[in-house]
């Protein structure tokens, strides 16, 4: 294992042209120290002089001159390395360890605990595991922000999870994905966090338990609520590495469980997240499928929103034209589906009909039903409609007026909305 990175090449001339404006910047920075020095005090000075050495450093290092001791940092904390020296500074956070020897040996005892762990059984096999995760521990804590730490935390958390210890596996896990984002892993990692969080979700479905049961015997789980740590590793791992080769396995994994537990909203949304986001994934089907029954589940009656039956219909239409094969298979479910939705729909038309007509809005009431009759024709609501709209012949199209001085006294009488007067052309 190397050192540290091997140094990218750039053209001399680009490097003579780093080095001008490296002068122009030094001669800024000394002329600003000169000014607002006094001002400041002798940390400042120090601070710029320490920056400038940096800055060498870093030109050294893009040449290909490396001295002796100088590595190229790796992970979030070497990227935030200003800050994180300005509050050392004041005593505020602890310094980055780099003992390299101690962190390599550390990081070979991890390697043959690691084999000979492999070679055991039962619980011996499980406390060889948890042994050699500490050396991989020390190896890390004593090379920070180097390509061994990401390897050590890595082995780490494979010791954890062959010990079965998944709580504290998955914690190391996010805290390598923490720091190494952009880390070499991430697939193997994501499949791991996917295990956890399947096993979690699983185990609570099998034996659920209150929050407040806290667990003391049982290394696999959480100490409570395994439900909701399952649910937060999925939403985790989808966050921390969208493109991953598992990021539309937790997506459906996620919306089947909210679909499993009755939360067709939250189910519809994540369905429907999937289908958006990951286009490609062989679950689109069956995602699609689940969102339109989770729409249909979901809608609450005529006396509240319409969206998730128009939403509803949208899926089964677009299931059909995207999946023809898939959807033949399923065409019994889907006619039933799309039954359901005509049904519904034409049951808010009725309500919005009978309630115009309840309050002697009878022209609202006409365009209600004929709508419903055109729309609908084959629901049960049509001939109802039918039989309304003839009840409905030659009454007037609004209520009677009961209050005709008031409105006179207000000035009210004066109607100026056109699209509720009749055609005098037409009638004429």
């Amino acid at each position: 294992m190397n050192d540290c990175c091997q140094p990218m090449q750039y053209p001399s001339d680009a490097l003579t042209a780093m080095a001008t404006r490296g002068q122009r910047l030094r001669h800024c920075i000394f002329t600003a120290v000169a000014m607002f020095g006094p001002l400041a005090g002798c940390s400042t000075l120090t601070s710029w002089n320490k920056a400038d050495r940096d800055y060498d450093a870093t030109k050294r290092a893009i040449g290909g001159q490396y001295g002796d001791g100088i590595f190229r940092p790796e992970g979030k904390t070497a990227e935030e390395g200003s800050s994180v020296k300005l509050l050392n500074r004041f005593g505020l956070t602890s310094k980055s360890r780099k003992d390299i020897e101690a962190a390599r040996k550390a990081y070979d005892e991890g390697n043959q605990a690691f084999a000979a762990a492999k070679e055991l059984t039962g619980r011996q096999r499980r406390d060889a595991f948890l042994a050699a995760a500490t050396h991989y521990k020390k190896a890390a804590q004593n090379w920070q922000s180097s390509q061994l730490e990401q390897d050590a935390l890595l082995m780490q958390a494979e010791c954890q999870f062959f010990a079965e210890d998944y709580y504290r596996a998955e914690h190391t896990y996010a805290k390598l994905v923490k720091e190494y984002p952009r880390n070499p892993y991430l697939d193997q990692i994501d499949a791991r966090r996917f295990e956890i969080a399947d096993y979690w979700l699983k185990y609570n479905a099998a034996d659920p338990k209150p929050f407040v049961v806290v667990n003391f015997t049982d290394n696999k789980r959480p100490w409570n609520d395994t439900a909701g740590h399952g649910k937060r590793v999925l939403e985790n791992l989808r966050l921390d590495n969208p493109i991953g080769k598992v990021s539309d396995d937790a997506t459906m994994r996620l919306a089947t469980n909210y679909f499993e537990k009755e939360d067709y909203e939250s189910a519809a949304a994540t369905f429907g997240e999937l289908r958006m986001t990951y286009p490609d994934s062989p679950h689109q089907f069956k995602a699609q499928y689940l969102e339109l029954q989770s729409l249909l589940l979901s809608y609450m009656g005529p006396e509240y929103s319409d969206s998730p039956l128009i939403e509803a219909d949208k899926r089964a239409k677009a299931i059909v034209r995207l999946f023809p094969q898939e959807a033949n298979e399923r065409q019994l479910e889907l006619r039933e589906a799309m039954v359901k939705i005509n049904y519904l729909m034409a049951e808010r038309q009725w309500r919005s009909a009978e309630y115009r007509f309840l309050q002697g809005e009878n022209r609202s009431a006409r365009m209600y039903l004929q709508q419903l009759l055109d729309d609908y024709p084959d629901t049960p609501f049509a001939e109802q409609a039918r039989e309304k709209l003839a009840e409905l012949n030659g009454k007037p199209d609004r209520p009677p007026q009961r209050f005709t001085p008031l409105i006179k006294l207000l000035r009210a009488d004066a109607d100026d909305r056109t699209w509720s007067k009749p055609d005098v052309e037409a009638t004429q």
